[in-house]
């Protein structure tokens, strides 16, 4: 029963005899959906690490696209299909100023940047309805226009012009390619001659409105649609005018997503951060149809149902015309599953940046099914995970929960100071395997409960309010360590007191704290700027490179021999091992994952040599063991 941010076991054979599989769980990010216009079926869907997904029956079951595209880090949104069946992918790098546009003529399944654009922070992607060769990009740095497919690119606004950049949305006139409208982070503008001159249009609308979608109506160029930080917009004028249109409540009014069903032109969908409103009378009255809870990134209409692609939730499908939606995430697998552990035989697993639809997942095993480990962590985003017991621990952002398996629940355990609640964000939690003594690392300090949660003692550490990691020792249930930005402190008393062991040693950047499981003399620190090690129970450290890049070390963890442990670069990519307590390290096998960039792996204790990994594409993947080598006939 191990809290496990990294990958563990040995291997009876070399790592790169074996591959990683991909096992789910279901659902995570969507940032742009759409469809081929010859087969409304056939659909599209790009995701915020670089991956395309494609379905054939309209968004019921899915596949990752192959080889693929070919950048991860890139956030894919906006996607578009032309009539020569050409797809094409706008995307931005989320950690940097890059992107650019790629081009796939073979289906979606292999994509090759297009020059003359790459580089540039791609945010808004159109063709000309009149003449597919025409395209349209928006980048932070303005507006782009291409007339050979992408082949090559213009500039068409003033380089450096202080209002036309930070370009989030475009839409080009169905019947006059030459009409173009950008939407900026501020406000709209149009061009009447394929960019060469510009104008500001922004009549009727409020100033300073972040222009998320521009759409124009296929029924009637003149008639054109912009969504907002500051609502719904309509012109019926080519956008002379805005009518800010009513229905939708204010707290709904961010709507990143905007679209005309594809079979009936009187009804418009509008995807927001509080769920989807649909309209079926041309936009006369408006009704939410989802959750309130559901962040809409993107929505289509398919041969016969209307897809939506969120945040977290994945994909939700309706077949009665947007009045009623469930899930259609099969094959699709996005979760950024940031802790794994192995609780009561089953695999628990939390979920990074899910407040509302998953929090902490468990399975009985690689086959799945994938559930809820309880109810009550619904708008809590969890931080940290720990054995408890028989029950699972978990930090969030507001509060300490402990989950109740019997029925299904998880309870808030109450951290109270003077009769106050203190809600505590609970970065690292811990337990005793009997789950009595529980301990948290939170912006509150070191909290101690030595009841299993009735009762809390809070204990700051130094100068420093906020504690950033806690530790217990596997062979001494009385020592344990815990962290500040300033330092390494001790208890030998299962936390009731503390002493300063470290001062300097840049504990604020820590992701995880391990004792050695044989050697408690021995304690490693995976930090955003590498590795640290103590070889004297935490007095003095080092930063251990030696094969081991000093890069966002993301977790550690322990094999089946002592002094194995493993550990993960998540901002550049790689696995790593050390046979000799941490002091060296060689690379890992990643074959097989989507993504090199691991936060979180665990060995089956059940079957030895499985391991999982959380990567930030593909969800949870699989390395089984690989299988016997035959016996000789004739063999002892």
């Amino acid at each position: 029963m191990r809290l496990a941010p990294i990958l563990v076991s040995v291997l009876a054979v070399p790592a790169s005899a074996q591959t990683w599989v991909p096992m789910g769980p279901t659902g995570g990010d969507v940032r742009a959906l759409a469809t081929d216009p010859r087969d409304h079926d056939h659909v599209f869907l790009g995701t915020a690490d670089g991956v395309v997904y494609l379905s054939r029956d309209g968004g019921r079951g899915w596949q990752r696209s192959a080889p693929g595209f070919p950048k991860r880090g890139m956030s894919l949104d906006n996607l578009l299909v032309d009539e020569h069946g050409r797809v094409f992918v706008g995307y931005w790098e989320v950690e940097g100023a890059g992107g650019g546009v790629a081009r796939s003529t073979d289906g979606g399944h292999s994509f090759v940047p297009l020059a003359g654009i790459e580089g540039e922070s791609v945010r808004a992607l159109a063709s000309a309805p009149s003449n597919p060769d025409v395209l349209v990009a928006g980048t932070l740095s303005g507006v782009f226009r291409s007339e050979d497919a992408g082949d090559s690119w213009d500039r068409i606004s003033p380089a450096g012009h202080p209002e036309i950049r930070n370009v989030e949305s475009v839409a080009i006139d169905p019947l006059d390619p030459r009409i173009l409208y950008a939407g900026t982070w501020h406000l709209p503008w149009k061009s009447q001659d394929a960019g060469r001159s510009w104008r500001r249009i922004h009549a009727g609308m409020i100033d300073d409105s972040d222009v998320f979608t521009m759409t124009v109506d296929r029924r009637d160029p003149r008639t054109v649609y912009a969504t907002a930080c500051s609502g719904i917009y309509r012109s019926k004028d080519a956008a002379g005018r805005w009518t800010r249109m009513r229905g939708i409540p204010s707290s709904s009014r961010r709507t990143r997503a905007f679209a005309q069903d594809a079979r009936r032109p009187t009804t418009l969908y509008a995807g927001t951060t509080e769920g989807l409103f649909l309209s079926d009378d041309d936009a006369a009255s408006w009704r939410l149809v989802t959750s309130k809870q559901l962040v809409v990134n993107a929505v289509v209409t398919t041969g016969d149902g209307v897809l939506l692609g969120t945040d977290a939730a994945g994909i939700l499908r309706s077949e009665d015309g947007g009045r009623s939606f469930a899930a259609s995430n099969d094959g699709f697998a996005e979760h950024l599953v940031s802790r794994l552990l192995f609780a009561g035989g089953r695999l628990v697993a939390g979920i990074m940046g899910d407040r509302q639809h998953s929090g902490v997942l468990v399975a009985a095993g690689p086959q799945g099914p994938w559930t809820k480990l309880g109810e009550g962590l619904e708008g809590r985003e969890v931080l940290a995970i720990a054995s408890a017991g028989d029950e699972v621990l978990a930090g969030t952002d507001d509060g300490v929960f402990l989950s109740v398996a019997h029925c299904g629940q998880w309870r808030r355990l109450n951290v109270l100071e003077n009769g106050i609640d203190l809600h505590p964000r609970a970065s690292d939690v811990t337990a005793s395997p009997d789950g009595q003594l529980l301990l948290a690392a939170t912006n509150r300090g070191v909290l101690r409960s030595g009841d299993a949660g009735a009762t809390w003692q809070r204990l700051r550490l130094g100068l420093a309010e906020a504690a950033t990691a806690v530790a217990l020792s596997p062979r001494d249930p009385r020592l344990v360590l815990a962290t500040t930005a300033l330092g390494v402190y001790r208890s030998q008393d299962a936390g009731s007191s503390w002493q300063l062991l470290a001062q300097g040693v840049g504990t604020g950047e820590i992701r995880a704290l391990r004792f050695l499981p044989a050697d408690d003399r021995i304690v490693l620190a995976a930090t955003r700027g590498g590795l640290l090690r103590s070889a004297d129970g935490g007095r003095f450290w080092d930063r251990r490179g030696a094969g081991l890049p000093l890069s966002d070390i993301a977790g550690l963890d322990f094999g089946e021999d002592p002094r194995t442990v493993f550990a993960s670069d998540f901002r550049n990519g790689g696995l790593y091992v050390s046979r000799d307590a941490g002091a060296s390290w060689t690379a890992f096998t990643t074959d097989g994952l989507l993504s090199p960039r691991v936060f979180a792996v665990a060995a089956d204790p059940k079957t030895p040599g499985r391991l999982f990994a959380g990567a930030s594409s593909g969800g949870l993947h699989v390395l089984d063991p690989p299988p016997a080598a035959p016996t000789a006939a004739g063999g002892r």
